[in-house]
């Protein structure tokens, strides 16, 4: 038995409270995991984990060794990452976390370019619209759309996105566009709910934010089935450009209350404090800034023209 993968395993399984994601998550199968456990709890002789109709929590020698397997495998990151940080070649698996959209758009796009110019590096991306914690979860690189108020980061702002108000050419035919802001509350405008209050919809006027209250009939949790119900004629919602420019382009969408626009929304790559980045994070968060800047991805400024 690997003992060091045997502790990784039983890590992942006590962490994400189920054999099936901790499988997953390993890239192995659950008969894998389940056999792994088996063999651990027999050579330390004692029940590390208890299962229950209720699912599984550790047992009270499971507890201690939890802390102990943790304490080790972070020690053996950081060793690894003091290593790599020495290393010409960024080497080994770097872990990413990115929102479900942005990332489908403009990080997973450029894995592959990446791992073709560092062959000695291996990628794992998590797609999530929740801020997950990156020490718990164990990932290197966060990248975010979003103010940052954390102190316990380290960052490095990779441009702009501008959200912008758009509604489909087949829904304007029916509802008059709106000069104001307040104008809204006579359109059906769609949530995005990811937002703290996607029911109000913030903008300037004169300088100063404006909150607006919005009513509407469809919410949802994911940006693209957004725009795809705006392109559909269902009502008003507000998108990230990035998204919704080509539909603007062709026609499809109509961009309105441009001029009461709030400022534009910083995007982050995030990594954790301690210790100097290892290589093959610097590697990827300059990669994905200098990708940005040749593509037109991001705003260099933060405020619109």
């Amino acid at each position: 038995m690997d003992r060091l993968q045997a502790m990784r395993t039983f890590v992942e399984v006590i962490e994400r409270r189920s054999l099936s994601a901790a499988a997953t998550n390993l890239g192995v199968s659950l008969p894998t995991v389940s056999r792994t456990l088996r063999a651990l709890e027999q050579q330390l002789g004692v029940r590390l984990i208890s299962r229950t109709t209720r699912g599984l929590s550790e047992t009270d020698s499971g507890r201690l060794y939890y802390r102990r397997c943790r304490e080790i495998l972070d020690q053996i990151r950081d060793a690894d990452a003091a290593v790599q940080t020495h290393s010409k070649a960024p080497t080994g698996e770097l872990r990413v976390t990115a929102p479900v959209t942005f990332g489908r758009h403009h990080v997973a796009p450029t894995v592959a370019e990446f791992l073709e110019r560092y062959p000695r590096i291996s990628f794992y991306l998590s797609l999530s619209d929740h801020c997950e914690s990156l020490a718990e979860q164990r990932f290197d690189v966060a990248i975010r759309v979003a103010m940052l108020r954390s102190e316990n980061l380290a960052v490095r702002r990779l441009g702009y996105v501008q959200r912008a108000v758009v509604g489909s050419a087949e829904y304007f035919t029916k509802h008059a566009i709106p000069t104001h802001p307040r104008e809204l509350s006579a359109h059906n405008c769609l949530h995005f709910t990811h937002y703290a209050r996607a029911d109000e919809w913030n903008f300037i006027e004169h300088g100063e934010r404006v909150g607006v209250r919005v009513r509407g009939r469809m919410r949802t949790n994911n940006q693209e089935a957004l725009l795809d119900a705006v392109l559909a004629g269902a009502g008003l919602a507000i998108l990230p450009t990035w998204l919704v420019q080509p539909f603007i382009d062709a026609g499809q969408l109509r961009r309105v209350l441009a001029e009461f626009e709030a400022p534009r929304t910083p995007v982050y790559a995030v990594f954790p404090t301690h210790g100097a980045p290892p290589n093959k994070v610097r590697a990827f968060v300059e990669f994905l800034a200098a990708r940005y800047r040749e593509r037109g991805v991001l705003s260099s400024e933060s405020l619109g023209s």
